[in-house]
């Protein structure tokens, strides 16, 4: 249970980054969180060009934003995620509460970010049931992320430490007293992820491209190797609220997950442009029903998704039911 908490908080909460506003000066650097409403991320010297269509009424700041996710087997012994987002008047996401329900067992867990006085994320923190349990501590260099080191503190053997050698437009992560190792390559213009490689031992035995459309929404995730599979996305054509609160989370999110996690799901859902329609993998298409206001802000997302993670059993039945509330 309690390396499920781990990843609702890190897999879900904190793979928040905007995948394509980074600026990009021969290496990769940390947005800083913007501010009021999402712009288009164009391939532009200027992180923040305007939205071209921007919703006719109505901030895009949001209020709160709320996630529920539930695994069903068929077995009658279904897994529920219920998770809320807290977002301040800057648009900016602190923390999430998520109630985690398994087995007609209930636990209640809280993650929160800790910035610098640059608003960088130096910390994040997971308590379950108001007992801290683990904490993940970033360090810089440069805006550059050179170390991420967790800690479980109710188990040390499963403490980690990731160290980073950033060279030009690529990122080369190691996983300390590990033969695991991770190369990262971005877009030399957009600073857009488009590869992850997983190595053991220097050899490259699992490698995931990833692909983009014109409006910088995720499209894409062809993986070969171990666990190939191909993940593809659709979308609307109104803007995205989460790209903008939850951005500033971009590379921390990226750099700390681990090597089977299905990073790509939150990319598309959170960091693209526009709003997540359809997802489709080896398991399976769905369309995702959405409801929208005057202004064509999404309120509300909920249907069938298909995972295809290898940790999940075949037969898991995945559904989500978003809700979205604006200042405004």
């Amino acid at each position: 249970m309690k390396r499920i908490i781990l990843l609702t908080t890190t897999v879900l909460a904190f793979c928040c980054f905007s995948c394509d506003n980074e600026p990009y000066e021969g290496e990769i650097f940390i947005e800083q969180p913007s501010v009021g409403t999402p712009t288009d991320p164009n391939p532009d010297p200027d992180p923040d060009p305007v939205d071209p269509n921007p919703p006719a009424s109505g901030s895009l700041q949001l209020a709160d934003y709320d996630y529920i996710k539930t695994f069903s087997s068929g077995t009658g012994d279904d897994t529920t995620f219920i998770t809320d987002f807290v977002i301040n008047a800057n648009n900016q996401f602190l923390s999430q509460n998520t109630m985690f329900t398994f087995l007609g067992i209930t636990v209640n867990g809280a993650g929160n970010v800790i910035r610098d006085e640059f608003s960088r994320v130096t910390e994040v923190r997971t308590s379950v049931d108001g007992t801290l349990i683990n904490r993940t501590t970033v360090t810089y260099n440069l805006d550059k992320i050179t170390d991420i080191v967790y800690e479980d503190l109710q188990d040390a053997s499963e403490n980690f430490t990731f160290s980073f050698i950033h060279l030009n437009n690529e990122v080369i992560r190691t996983k300390e007293g590990t033969n695991l190792s991770t190369k990262f390559t971005f877009d030399e213009n957009t600073s857009r992820l488009i590869k992850r490689e997983t190595m053991e031992n220097g050899t490259v035995v699992k490698t995931e491209n990833i692909s983009y459309d014109s409006n910088s929404n995720l499209t894409s995730s062809v993986i070969t190797g171990q666990d190939a599979n191909t993940y593809s996305y659709m979308y609307d054509s109104n803007t995205n609220p989460l790209r903008n609160s939850l951005n500033d989370l971009y590379l921390f999110s990226i750099l700390n997950d681990e090597y089977d996690d299905q990073y790509e799901h939150w990319q598309a859902i959170i960091h693209s442009t526009n709003n997540v329609t359809s997802v489709t993998t080896q398991q399976g298409s769905s369309t995702l029903d959405i409801q929208y206001d005057a202004s064509d802000r999404i309120l509300s997302r909920n249907g069938t998704i298909f995972s295809s993670i290898p940790s999940i059993p075949d037969g898991t039945t995945i559904t989500i039911d978003e809700t979205f509330q604006y200042t405004n």
